[in-house]
């Protein structure tokens, strides 16, 4: 009985585990569903995204060819070598066979000591980021020498999953296709080592002052413990840091039996002499000019955000990649531009802190668009790629932003014309002030650009154009790049306002580079070209890497860019910009002053050439010399590049839609002969010239001269008059007449006292 008992509840016990089980089983198919599932999914995902960027092929990466910088010949029309760039500047390639073994396995001790014996990753470090990041800790660290140079090729230093992923990959296909000594060779040759050197070669003459092969066991090691952190293992920064990293280092290779306790006892004990010495056995390299280090700039820059480069990838290209990079440069503009910027004596001031006077200027040539020429400093230049005032600095352009941010735009809009009146007057309490230091009343626009009014921008700016659209304007059609919204602390910056677009009181400022290439819209009748120090990049096989967009943009309609012609050239005629004027060329351009006389620029240009000049100093101060040493540099370059020019004029529409007529500067009206001395001559479409005349200036009434037998003539306000009585008649008449000629019959317009201005914290510019 009790068995039969035990076998009954044994069969319950199974039928009740069976829906557990079921439950198990069912989790675990689903577990492996879904694994197999994730599985496919990862495989897809490296296959698609993955592994289609893990071929990386050193020949992409070419660090030991001279590249060549060339122009063209405008007599032969041949391409002819302006410059030959090596990696002297930063780098000098040294072989595997000639790097000292106590350096290689410094590296490969600290930096990745299982380096010989992975395929390109050490999955143990490699497990170790994996757990902190899924504990949420820092999720780098885990490089192997092999990642650590495909890092140092690319720009993917993100922090993310994804590119430790891809790292992956690339490490493993990498080390099938490349030896463990030629792996250490491009590391070593690519690593950055402070003090502007890449690679071991240079860094080792600029931290002991010899030859890397020369190098002692304690000296490699200072050397590589560099790497981990320039700025702060550099021995000419902190001494003791880098001592401290360097023992860490002798330590790991004694550890791993690299050197013996010996040799690592003495190691640390040498003194470490730092003394910065040059390679004598190499050629001096003279420095390159501004236009070769501004071709080298825009194409790094360029190789970056095309191909997805690092610095120091796209600077190895250039400078020892073999690339053939065909320049825009004009030699004899450039060598007009050196004669003038090259002599300290022609800007020979000094701020009252001891800054010397600098200035920086971008020449565009008008047909095409190309930058031909520049300089980025004064004064003889001593080394290669400093700072490049022409296309580094930003300053404010104070009014020459008026006829790009004001005047054109609301002539393209429509919203006025070179006639339209306006009152100069504060726009609101007493600002804005001018430079000339009053309020001159009613004014054509003409007359507002060539005084260069500030109160006459503002109010077409707030009136007419709104700052909004002055700011799209400029971003779209000028390609300025402004600020739209920035906070520093609490404080918000905007560059969308009046004093910035009216005034040119931007947040960042703008580039000679940039100035130039914008003004250049002008004369080329409203199309905009990209500025562009070259035409094209080839690689060492000739292909190419990067080729200019040659596409012009419609900027501006043809009469608008005519109406600015014009004006501008009453700015250098009569105007604030007469320092840049000079005989036998057609002239047009616009001044700038900022505050204090920080910032001074001239922005001009021929129906050859424009050219955008600034000149300031370093750290701003304000400039006690009088007039605008700008235009006097614009006018000295200019003058030696249109030497051998014919004069022409500037581009117009067709002739039968213009007329010419005479206006009356106060009233914008058609000119009486009342109008005197405010007579102007102007050629306008017909549809914007003014169809009635001036009624400002009216006729002086005419008065009959004194004549006794006419009572009409008699003084009848004169309560001392009798007519029978001569002692009273006017003191010059006999009984004829007295002459009461009132000159040209013109009645004072409104009276130009300077009014003293009120203090005002807002920009005060010309």
């Amino acid at each position: 009985m009790s068995r039969r008992v035990e076998n009954v509840q044994k069969q319950q016990s199974k039928i009740a585990d069976r829906p557990v089980l079921r439950v198990i089983g069912t989790i675990a198919l689903i577990c492996v569903v879904t694994g197999a599932m994730l599985a496919c999914m990862a495989a897809m995902y490296v296959k698609m995204v993955i592994m289609p960027d893990a071929d990386l092929k050193l020949t992409d990466f070419s660090l030991d060819l001279t590249t060549s910088v060339y122009y063209k010949d405008k007599k032969t029309g041949e391409d002819k070598q302006l410059q030959a760039l090596h990696a002297g500047e930063n780098r000098i390639w040294i072989d595997y066979e000639d790097i000292p073994k106590n350096l290689i396995n410094a590296a490969v001790s600290i930096e990745d000591k299982r380096f010989y014996k992975h395929h390109g990753v050490d999955w143990i470090r490699t497990s170790k980021g994996i757990i902190n990041m899924f504990t949420g800790q820092d999720i780098q660290g885990g490089s192997t020498i092999t990642q650590q140079l495909i890092k140092n090729l690319t720009t993917e230093n993100q922090v993310t999953v994804k590119r430790k992923v891809k790292e992956i990959f690339r490490a493993l296909e990498f080390e099938d296709n490349y030896s463990k000594e030629k792996i250490l060779e491009w590391y070593l040759n690519c690593i950055f080592l402070g003090e502007g050197c890449n690679g071991i070669y240079t860094a080792s003459y600029a931290y002991f002052g010899k030859n890397v092969s020369e190098l002692s066991l304690a000296e490699c090691a200072s050397l590589i413990g560099i790497t981990n952190n320039p700025s702060q293992y550099d021995p000419y920064r902190d001494p003791k840091k880098n001592k401290v990293r360097q023992e860490n280092i002798l330590d790991q290779m004694y550890a791993q039996g690299k050197i013996s306790k010996e040799e690592c006892d003495q190691a640390k004990g040498e003194e470490l002499k730092f003394i910065r010495g040059e390679d004598e056995t190499r050629e001096a390299i003279k420095p390159y000019g501004w236009y070769v280090d501004a071709v080298i700039d825009q194409v790094i820059s360029d190789l970056k955000d095309t191909y997805n480069l690092s610095d120091q990838a796209a600077a190895g290209m250039v400078y020892s990649g073999g690339l053939q990079i065909y320049s825009c440069l004009d030699p004899a503009v450039q060598a007009a531009v050196d004669a003038v910027y090259s002599d300290r004596g022609n800007l020979n001031y000094t701020s009252p802190s001891g800054l010397p006077m600098q200035s920086a200027i971008t020449i565009v040539d008008n047909q095409n668009g190309n930058v031909v020429a520049l300089a980025g400093g004064v004064g003889q230049k001593t080394e290669s790629r400093v700072l490049n005032r022409a296309t580094q600095t930003k300053r404010p352009p104070g009014s020459s932003i008026k006829p790009l941010a004001v005047y054109s735009q609301a002539i393209e809009m429509g919203l006025i014309t070179p006639l339209t009146v306006e009152t100069d007057s504060p726009y609101e309490k007493a600002w804005p002030v001018n430079s000339y230091g009053s309020y001159r009343g009613k004014m054509t626009m003409i007359e507002a650009l060539r005084v260069s009014c500030n109160t006459v921008a503002v109010k077409v700016l707030a009136k007419h154009v709104t700052p909004e659209v002055s700011y799209q304007f400029m971003r779209d059609r000028f390609h300025i790049k402004l600020v739209e919204s920035r906070t520093i602390g609490s404080k918000l910056y905007t560059d969308i306002g009046l004093a910035q677009l009216a005034l040119g009181g931007l947040t960042d400022g703008v580039s000679t580079y940039d100035m130039a290439a914008a003004y250049s819209v002008f004369p080329r009748g409203g199309i905009y070209y990209k500025p562009s120090t070259y035409t094209k990049v080839l690689d060492n096989k000739g292909k190419v890497l990067l080729e200019r967009d040659s596409n012009g943009q419609v900027a501006l309609k043809q009469k608008t860019t005519f109406y600015i012609n014009n004006m501008l050239q009453e700015v250098v005629k009569s105007g604030t910009g007469t320092s840049a004027n000079f005989s036998g060329m057609t002239l047009a351009g616009k001044t700038g002053t900022t505050t204090l006389r920080k910032d001074l620029w001239f922005a001009g240009y021929s129906p050859y050439y424009t050219a955008a000049v600034w000149t300031g100093y370093d750290k701003q101060e304000a400039m006690r010399i009088d007039g605008n040493p700008s235009a006097v540099m614009w006018r000295k370059v200019m003058q030696k590049v249109h030497a051998n020019l014919s004069d022409k004029n500037f581009t117009s529409p067709d002739q039968s839609t213009l007329v010419t007529v005479e206006y009356c500067k106060v009233s914008g009206l058609l000119a009486t002969s009342n109008c005197g001395g405010n007579i102007g001559r102007v050629t306008l479409s017909k549809e914007d010239a003014p169809k009635s005349t001036c009624k400002v200036h009216k006729a002086a009434p005419v008065t009959k001269p004194f004549d006794i037998n006419d009572p009409t003539t008699w003084p009848t306000n004169d309560p001392n008059f009798n007519a029978e009585d001569p002692t009273t008649w006017p003191k010059n008449s006999s009984g004829g007449t007295t002459g009461t000629d009132t000159g040209d019959g013109q009645t004072p317009t409104e009276p130009t006292t300077p009014e003293t201005p009120k203090q005002n914290t807002k920009p005060k510019e010309d």
